[in-house]
């Protein structure tokens, strides 16, 4: 009898909190801050996820979702920011709103992407059936999804850091906590993927990102990628007064406003602006995992690989993540979550190759740029492909011999680094 009643009591309080429109940062005195660690001492937690990240949240919601009691530990105390280019593309935003976060809050809506480089660009739209991405801050989005997560009744426990994961479940504030399923969504350096005995993940060269808004009006309701030899600068609009400027390089540490200097179209167009934050900078890279889950714990987000944050997909990537491994929680099956991952990752890691080798080939880089300009309709079908709107193998082959026609047609006596 008791065991069937004391998850119910936990749901009510969980309930009566929402209601309250109480946000447990602080722990604060008051009668839901008792509510709740009355329900945290009551539970016994489905799928305790560890890291209350974006995505690590959103893990947390889509198994709530489900009807699964969920718990979600973080050393840190939210909003937590890190640096990130604060663009979700168009299949990370879908994956929001099946989780219910209301991501017209707050963000800004961008339509497309565009290249460009020395007065050369090329841009596209993202294909209808595919929607829009947004720019939106951070914070902003870790608020959003720290008050979903309240409302539909995960409990929080902030600035209180798992310390390990046994075989029952997880030690949490001196207390063993079983649980069915752990989730691994604490990032690039996982100590969750460390303790469950995963095998490390195999990296390639990772570069530099470094994150600053600035005061500026959006010239444009598209994200722009422009590129050089130093590496490339994303400007992403986050407000209808602000933009997020993120630069990644391979080259030793510069002041931002240096490497902003060298994408003189940037420069021109943040000429006077003044910064709207301070400047962030994080490791930039892509890595891979052979596997991501075992028999009772699962990775997600940077935890389980990344790719390189030029494709823009870690957040959508960790979003998608989130909604097949709550799938994989329902038909207890975490093989499912395993074919779901690769499955999502797969072209994102292969655009990520792609970028990457054709960035820092400046002859090639150009004749791409070229080519693509020439053929405008290829790069659109390229990003819809990149946002899966639909296969690679969409491309008909009359639009793929035009592209190479000019890709190889390009002059190289106009660009002195080939000759």
């Amino acid at each position: 009898m008791a065991r069937r009643l004391l998850p119910r009591l936990s749901v009510v309080f969980g309930k009566l909190c929402a209601l309250s429109k109480y946000n447990d940062f602080s722990m604060g005195s008051g009668s839901c801050s008792e509510l709740i660690l009355l329900r945290w001492w009551l539970m016994t937690p489905d799928v305790v996820v560890v890291g209350g990240g974006p995505v690590g949240l959103a893990a947390a919601i889509a198994a709530r979702l489900r009807g699964l009691e969920v718990l979600v530990a973080d050393r840190a105390q939210p909003p937590i920011d890190k640096p990130c280019g604060e663009g979700v593309m168009p299949e990370g935003v879908s994956a929001l709103r099946l989780l219910g976060v209301p991501v017209d809050d707050g963000a800004l809506p961008f339509y497309g992407i565009r290249f460009t480089e020395s007065g050369s660009s090329v841009e596209a739209c993202f294909p209808a059936v595919a929607g829009h991405g947004i720019g939106i801050r951070r914070l902003h989005l870790h608020r959003l999804l720290v008050a979903r997560a309240d409302e539909v009744g995960v409990v929080s426990r902030w600035r209180e850091p798992i310390t390990a994961v046994n075989r029952s479940g997880v030690e949490l504030a001196g207390r063993n906590v079983p649980c069915r399923w752990v989730v691994g969504a604490d990032g690039r350096e996982s100590r969750v993927r460390r303790w469950a005995g995963f095998r490390p993940p195999s990296n390639v060269p990772r570069r530099i990102g470094f994150r600053q808004h600035f005061r500026a009006r959006p010239w444009t309701d598209l994200v722009e990628v422009h590129w050089n030899n130093l590496g490339q600068a994303v400007v992403t609009p986050t407000a209808s007064d602000e933009v997020c400027i993120s630069v990644f390089t391979s080259e030793p540490l510069s002041p931002m406003v240096k490497l902003i200097d060298h994408f003189p179209e940037i420069s021109r167009r943040l000429n006077g602006a003044l910064p709207a934050s301070s400047v962030r900078g994080a490791i930039s890279g892509s890595s891979s995992m052979r596997s991501v889950v075992s028999e009772r714990v699962a990775l997600i987000g940077d935890a389980s690989g990344s790719v390189d944050a030029l494709t823009g997909e870690g957040l959508s990537m960790g979003f998608r993540h989130a909604l097949a491994l709550a799938e994989a929680f329902e038909r207890n099956n975490l093989a499912h979550y395993q074919v779901a991952h690769h499955q999502i990752g797969r072209m994102p890691e292969r655009m990520a190759r792609l970028m990457l080798f054709v960035g820092a080939r400046a002859w090639l880089r150009r004749r791409m740029l070229h080519a693509l300009a020439a053929q405008s309709q290829m790069f659109g079908l390229m990003l819809g492909a990149h946002v899966g709107a639909w296969s690679p193998t969409a491309i008909r082959p009359r639009v793929l011999a035009g592209f190479v026609r000019h890709l190889f047609a390009w002059n190289p006596l106009e660009d002195t680094e080939f000759v």
